[in-house]
């Protein structure tokens, strides 16, 4: 081989290992860009691991919080153990403070707030009663209903709740026209709560549709 074709077969050598270089450096970075895509999918994909993580120990914290509440409310509306009715006009002793409980039949008329003459000399008797008896002390008038829906009335009150806070709060306002002190009474509304008889029966629904009132004791909560 003479000395000129190995020359030529040199130059042809370098050229082929140039064009091989420069077809290996995009795919190096494409390859290079690749990499960095999958990283950063990698990087995304457990940060939604971890969101959805987050979201499950969320749900499960309202799942039970929920339960939670349901107890509550089961608890609020189961009827505590039966027991022969107070006479009428009487106050019973109890921890919180003495109670009186007169039936809504005898205070309103069926699906009313409006208070009967009967109501009224029951609630005169009870305003006597708490000034010269319970002078000074703290009161609560509770309004309950039973579990039956309003029909009758059902124009003037949206559910049992609303009827139960009219009906306190008219017993509420004899009371103070009588004598007892405004800044001493506080009304409550609890409408279908916390039953004292079984919503099966006429006789045990008469017992539930109720209003109480409670002079609180020294240091009743």
């Amino acid at each position: 081989m003479t000395r000129k074709t190995t020359g030529v077969l040199a130059v042809g050598l370098i050229a082929v290992l140039l064009s091989t270089l420069g077809c290996c450096e995009p795919e190096k970075k494409q390859i290079a860009q690749l990499q960095g895509s999958m990283n950063e999918l990698s990087t995304q994909n457990q940060d939604l691991r971890d969101q959805l993580a987050q979201a499950r120990s969320r749900q499960a914290d309202m799942v039970a919080a929920l339960d939670a509440a349901n107890a509550r409310l089961q608890s609020m509306q189961r009827p505590a153990p039966e027991t022969k009715p107070a006479p009428k006009g009487d106050w019973e002793e109890g921890l919180v403070g003495d109670r009186l409980t007169i039936e809504s039949d005898i205070l309103f008329p069926s699906g009313q707030a409006t208070l009967t003459k009967q109501g009224l000399a029951e609630l005169d008797k009870a305003a006597a009663t708490i000034k010269s008896r319970y002078a000074g002390l703290p009161v609560r008038v509770y309004g309950y209903t039973d579990t039956d829906p309003i029909l009758k009335t059902k124009k003037l009150w949206q559910d049992n709740l609303d009827l139960s806070a009219n009906r306190a709060m008219n017993v509420t306002r004899h009371l103070r026209s009588r004598g007892v002190p405004a800044t001493m009474i506080e009304t409550v509304a609890m409408g279908e709560t916390r039953p004292v008889a079984s919503n099966a029966s006429s006789t045990g629904k008469a017992r539930n549709r109720r209003v109480e009132i409670i002079v609180i004791k020294s240091g009743g909560q």
